[in-house]
Formats: structure tokens, sequence, C-alpha cells
């Protein structure tokens, strides 16, 4: 069992002490607390069997086309990759209409449409861009991502999401495939598509403001801005060409996240509240680490008290509203990010001993708060007299 179900049992323990509820009260609480963390406990290990059946799966057609790719032609080999694709595509929506294995069912259509789009862009060693084979292969790798998005609609929020990420992917390689655009076209045509979608899902959760009409439609849209990151640095690296700068873009598209994601867990409707939103911020500041000291050392060119600055006042002030807010996995995260900030700085003026007093520093300011932290829970825990 972990943690949080033994805390409930162990308040519920303290309530009957304290006579808040009753014995059969306590009882009745302790069998649903211990119920619902079976049932929890039941379906994260269907998803770790699944997972291990996914790349079980992948290793086991592997060794196939190892053993058959050599007799196989080019266009043989991307008829086979279609077929597998579509297959285990087919094969996840029927365990998904089972009700059964439902974790196996989203990982298989996710692998499925992987395999699918490996097999659009293995048939360019068969047919050149823009011939029949080309064009064919780009409408079957577009084709499937949608009709797996519009499928899911109708019953799940994970395979519109996942059709949507990769739906994006394949838009590029259609367009690339099957049209005489050039690379730097390509990229921007993208980026019309996925800002129309996006403002799109915006005004689907603007009209369903409980998200109980089009529940799919939130987890579509987070999967969208993450994906943004992708196209952001696309563009920045492509069409824009702006090179070590074009970590600028993508800082500021990071803002951007982290800010709705601020907004959607504090101040959004419940069902985004409940949208695991604190590990996507847990998520995004794990990114920030190399990205923002990419952005002190490349695209600023600064001292290493640029990162320093970057990285570690983002672990700070990520740190103090984990612990305002009690976000367990956002304050590992950004203590992690202050530690390295304080690791580089020390590395870089001092060598070992620098690094070594930066994380003495370190050490002595962690226990400082854990002390203040333990003192500031201790003085709430006290009931004023009278």
């Amino acid at each position: 069992m972990s943690a949080e179900p033994r805390a409930v049992l162990a308040a519920i323990d303290r309530w009957e002490q304290d006579g808040l509820v009753d014995a059969e009260a306590g009882a009745r609480l302790r069998a649903e607390t211990t119920r619902e963390a079976g049932k929890f406990s039941r379906r994260m290990s269907q998803y770790v069997v699944a997972t291990t059946g996914g790349v079980v799966l992948v290793i086991a057609a592997g060794v196939f086309l190892e053993w058959s790719w050599p007799q196989m032609s080019e266009a043989v080999r991307s008829g086979v990759l279609a077929v597998i694709g579509i297959s285990v595509v087919a094969i996840g929506a029927r365990l998904e209409l089972l009700r059964r294995w439902i974790p196996a069912s989203f990982l298989l259509q996710a692998g499925g449409l992987g395999v699918v789009l490996a097999a659009m862009i293995y048939s360019g060693e068969a047919w050149p861009d823009e011939t029949f084979g080309a064009i064919a292969f780009a409408v079957m790798s577009l084709a499937m991502p949608i009709v797996v998005g519009i499928r899911g609609m109708r019953t799940n929020v994970v395979t519109p999401a996942v059709g949507f990420a990769f739906g994006l992917v394949s838009i590029a390689f259609f367009l690339m495939r099957a049209t005489p655009l050039d690379s730097d076209s390509v990229v921007w045509a993208t980026d019309v598509v996925f800002l129309v979608a996006v403002l799109g899902l915006l005004r689907v959760l603007a009209t369903d403001p409980t998200g109980e009409k089009r529940p799919w439609a939130l987890y579509s849209f987070i999967t969208g801005l993450l994906a943004g990151f992708v196209l952001v640095i696309a563009t920045a690296s492509g069409p824009l060409d702006l090179g070590d700068e074009a970590l600028y873009p993508l800082d500021l598209w990071l803002g951007v996240v982290a800010t709705l994601a601020l907004w959607g867990l504090h101040k959004g409707p419940a069902h985004v509240r409940d949208a695991g939103l604190e590990r996507i911020l847990a998520v995004l500041m794990l990114f920030w680490i190399p990205l923002g000291f990419g952005t002190a050392t490349q695209a600023i060119d600064g001292p290493p008290e640029v990162g320093l600055l970057l990285v570690g006042s983002a672990g700070v002030a990520g740190f103090l509203h984990a612990d305002r807010h009690d976000l367990r996995t956002l304050m590992a995260v950004s203590a992690l990010a202050f530690i390295a900030a304080l690791w580089y700085w020390g590395v870089e003026r001092g060598g070992a001993l620098g690094a070594a007093l930066a994380l003495f520093a370190t050490a002595g300011l962690l226990f400082w708060l854990s002390g203040r932290m333990r003192a500031t829970a201790s003085a709430d825990s006290v009931e004023p007299a009278g």
C-alpha cells in the first residue's frame, strides 16, 4: 500500500480515538480506503505489465524483421511495416471495446501509430516524393491518427490526445512526401495547422466549462501545448534560422505553458485541477534545467552567475510555491534545479573545491529550511487557548 492510503488509515484511527467518528463509521471508511487503494494498485500493475508487453512485442517484431528483412524489397518492407502498424492499432481498439485491458489498448494504439509513421518514413527508400507510392503512404499515415482520435472522442480522453500528437507529425511528413513544398514551407504550414487546432480546442473548452460533454478536449489541449515545444524549436532553428537565439522562443513557450498550468492548477475548474497539472509543472521544471543552462551559456553567453540566476531562482521559486501548496513532486524537482545550479556555479568558479563548498552551503540552507518548515507546521497545529 502506498503512503497516501496509509496516511488516510492513520487519520481514521485518530478520528476514532478522538471520538470524531464511531467504530462502525471508522470500519466503513477503512474498508472504502483499502478498496480504492487496491483498485489503484491493480491499475498501476496493469500499466506496468502492458508496457512490458509492448516492449516484448517490439523486440519480437525486431527479431522477426531481422530474419525476414534481407529477403524483402524496399516496397515490400514498407508494406509490411504498414500492415503491422494498422493491425496493432486494430487490436488495441478491439481490446478497448472489451473494457478489460484498457492500459494495453491505449499503448497498442499509440505503438501502432508509431509503426505506421515509420512505414511512411521508410517508404522514401522505395518511392521518391510526389510519386503514387509516396502519396499513398502519406495519406495512410495521416488518416490513421485522425481515425484513432475521432473514434476515441466517444470513449476516452487518451487516444484523442495521442491522435493529435501523431497527427501533427503526420501532417509534416505528408506535406514533405506528397507536395512540392520545401522544408521551411512545411514547417510554416504545420505551425498554421497547429495554431488552428489549439484555438479550436480552446473554443471547445470555453463551450464546455465543466468538461462533461467533451472531456477529451482538455487532454488534447495539454498535449498540443507540450507538442508545441517541438514546433517552436523547429520554426526558430529552421525558417527563422536564429542559431543559438532559437532558445529564446523556447524559453517563452515554456513560460506560457507554465503560466497556463499554474492558472489551471489553482484557478481553473475542478476537472482542470484534476488533470495532472502538478506533474506537468514538475516536467517543465525538469526541462528548464538544461534549457536554462543552455540559454545562459549559448544564447546569452554570460558568466556562470547567469546560469545560477536563471536555474537557481526558478528552483527556489518552484520550491517555495510547492511548499505553500503541498505539491510534492514539484518540490522535489525544484530542489534538484537549485542543487544543479549551485553545483554548476561551484564547478565553473572553483573546480572541485567550489563544488564542495556550494554543496555544503546548499545542505546548510536545506537544513535551515526544513527547521523553519517544521516550526511553521507545529505553530499551525497549536490551537489557541480559551
